[in-house]
């Protein structure tokens, strides 16, 4: 079956497997958007310490706009898959141009959803990450100071 997915042939199988893979990784997001909504919330209070309120909003904002879009993905998904399942019965899978783009169109929505979702992650992990380091050093100096008071 002629795909044309950069000069090559996807078979039924691999169409359908595309299809598992985007499941498994769209429910892994939406495991690691729970950690995160739980990981902002918990450290609210050190953001707000740090002068960080209006980047943690926003990351905040962006995390509910990415759980929507997993949410959204993962019901085409699987109304392709239903119409994939149709089109197998029939054994017209590759005769049905409308599928096979749809399919294409796609996996580049699920593969521009991953990697805007990696770049969130990563931009909150800093922040998160940067808030710890100082709270660390505000931390190691107070700790650095009680031997000095209790040599008085």
């Amino acid at each position: 079956m002629k795909k044309d997915w950069f000069g090559r042939e996807k078979s039924i199988d691999e169409l359908h497997h595309d299809a598992k893979i985007w499941v498994s990784e769209i429910n892994l997001i939406k495991d690691e958007i729970r950690f995160l909504e739980h990981l902002l919330s918990e450290k609210y209070i050190d953001f707000l310490a740090a002068g960080l309120h209006k980047k943690i909003e926003d990351s905040v904002k962006q995390i509910s706009v990415q759980k929507n879009i997993g949410t959204t993905l993962l019901e085409v998904i699987n109304s392709q898959n239903k119409i994939l399942a149709e089109l197998i019965k029939y054994d017209s899978v590759s005769g049905n141009q409308n599928y096979l783009e749809s399919h294409k169109k796609l996996e580049i929505e699920v593969n521009s959803y991953i990697n805007n979702y990696k770049a969130l992650k990563q931009r909150i992990f800093k922040v998160v990450e940067n808030v710890m380091k100082k709270k660390d050093q505000k931390k190691l100096t107070v700790s650095d100071e009680i031997p000095k008071l209790l040599d008085k």
